[in-house]
């Protein structure tokens, strides 16, 4: 749409026309054009009061238009958008999985995917985007602090803020620009997050108390790696060194689906074992060539949610310990990997990790060394002990 001309809008008295002779005791009136979002223009009515004279009404006038930002070039822009939010979050995904620069990862496109789904659109989706501003992130940020933690509150509003932000034209510069006031809006400030972790004594007793089919699901999570629990419920046995010792992180598991991509891209790695950890992994894959290493009796992916329903949550609250979720494990594993002397570029490869940007790692090579990486996985070890309380080692039936 082409912007009008300037408005000095059209000053007149009721029951008068523009010939008549001015009335000093008379209210003005003026009338312009005015923009809805999403409608075509139409007029509207400013009411100026008693004016001596028409120049001065005219005066009048034009400083309200000026107050009411009238001409404002952006504001025409704002208000004559077709744009809603959903629209434009829809290409602001698309250019987020296709861009050259920092090019975000597909877990990451799946979370934003789910936010703007579950909790944004429906909200905020059908707005024009001209419209989105301090007020409506204040009305969202409302909504969501009765059900959400304030550190997704403060991801979604970000993702509300990047949208906004990403509606640009063919100069590159922003069609919406935002002085975003974090004093209006008031999301909830991030305090100290929980962050449930157990000692030595309490991993033992948790894998002592542990019952067949999860005891070797948890033993792997905490002694090995770490590895994610989406990794370890998506670890299939072609991904399994021959001699047990080494795992292939290539996909994971979340809701049901076996993902063919990771967390990040430093995600995809190999994890070593120690001997101990490897000759019980080959007891309870036993004489099975292929599928999940965790699994359904009918060979199914088990899920986070139902382990934790049935095996996690209800051990921890026998064993009164602190109610938490599979990272439980890998903090435990990585809290114990940094009181070794297990180097810091062999521990974040394990992890999964982004290597840290120094100029003589890009010369180091150990990683792809395997009996480099072996050795050192036997030197740390499990970090724990896998015996009961009567001091006899815990056996693992094999999987069916």
């Amino acid at each position: 749409m082409a912007r009008r001309t300037y408005q000095a809008g059209y000053v007149f008295q009721r029951g008068k026309t523009k010939h008549d002779r001015w009335d000093v005791n008379a209210t003005a009136f003026a009338r312009y054009w005015a923009d809805v979002p999403g409608q075509q223009k139409h007029h509207r009515l400013l009411t100026l009061g008693i004016c001596r004279t028409r120049t001065i009404a005219e005066r009048a006038c034009m400083q309200q238009l000026e107050q009411l930002g009238v001409n404002s070039i952006q504001q025409f822009i704002e208000t004559t958008s077709s744009t809603t939010f959903k629209q434009q979050g829809e290409l602001w995904l698309k250019s987020l999985a296709h861009r050259k620069r920092v090019p975000i990862e597909q877990t990451t496109l799946n979370n934003r995917r789910y936010a703007l789904d579950k909790w944004i659109y429906p909200r905020i989706g059908s707005k024009m985007l001209g419209e989105v501003n301090n007020h409506t992130l204040k009305e969202l940020v409302e909504e969501m602090s009765s059900s959400l933690s304030p550190a997704s509150i403060r991801d979604y509003s970000a993702i509300v803020k990047a949208v906004v932000a990403s509606s640009i034209d063919e100069r590159g510069e922003e069609r919406y620009p935002r002085k975003w006031n974090e004093e209006y809006i008031d999301a909830p400030l991030i305090t100290k997050q929980r962050q449930p972790s157990v000692s030595l004594e309490a991993m033992e007793r948790i894998v002592a108390a542990t019952k067949d089919p999860y005891r070797m699901l948890y033993v792997l999570l905490t002694g090995c790696g770490p590895l994610r629990a989406g990794e370890a419920l998506g670890l299939a046995i072609e991904h399994i060194s021959a001699d047990f010792r080494t795992l292939s992180i290539v996909q994971k598991a979340k809701r049901g689906v076996i993902q063919q991509f990771l967390k990040t891209k430093a995600g995809e790695r190999n994890i070593d074992l120690c001997v101990e950890l490897a000759q019980m992994l080959r007891e309870f894959v036993g004489g099975r060539k292929s599928g999940l290493l965790f699994c359904t009796a009918s060979g199914r992916q088990k899920l986070q949610r139902n382990t934790l329903r049935d095996s996690l949550h209800p051990l921890l609250r026998k064993l009164e310990l602190p109610k938490g979720g599979f990272n439980i494990f890998r903090r435990y594993r990585l809290t114990y990997l940094k009181t070794t002397d297990c180097p810091d570029i062999l521990r974040r490869y394990w992890a999964g990790h982004e290597q840290q940007k120094h100029v003589d790692e890009r010369y180091i090579k150990v990683l792809e060394d395997r009996n480099y990486r072996l050795q050192w996985a036997e030197r740390v070890g499990l970090g724990f002990s896998l015996t009961g309380q009567r001091g006899q080692l815990l056996e693992f039936r094999k999987a069916g």
